[in-house]
């Protein structure tokens, strides 16, 4: 695994650009780091689920996804991403 690239979201970048994480060990670092969190932005939710950010606001759209509203920004709750993804709702 040492070889294998990993990608993760620049979360000061909102477009979304996607940077290189070099080991497998960094990436499993910040998806630790993600659980000390009490609520998720869309960019977190990307980096949990492997995909952009677009398809985050997709699924939300579609009201695939369950995410808290405020306003014009989005807020997820980390125990609620996991169940979804526990229920096979990717």
């Amino acid at each position: 695994m040492d070889n294998e690239r990993f990608t993760r979201i620049d979360y000061n970048n909102k477009k979304s650009v996607y940077k290189s994480v070099d080991n497998f060990e960094e990436l499993s670092t910040r998806l630790s780091e993600l659980f000390d969190k009490r609520i998720w932005r869309i960019s977190d939710v990307a980096l949990f689920l492997q995909c952009s950010v677009r398809t985050i606001y997709n699924k939300t759209s579609k009201g695939e996804i369950p995410h808290i509203k405020k306003g014009n920004t989005l807020y997820f709750r980390p125990e609620a991403i996991e169940s979804w993804v526990m229920e096979g709702n990717l």
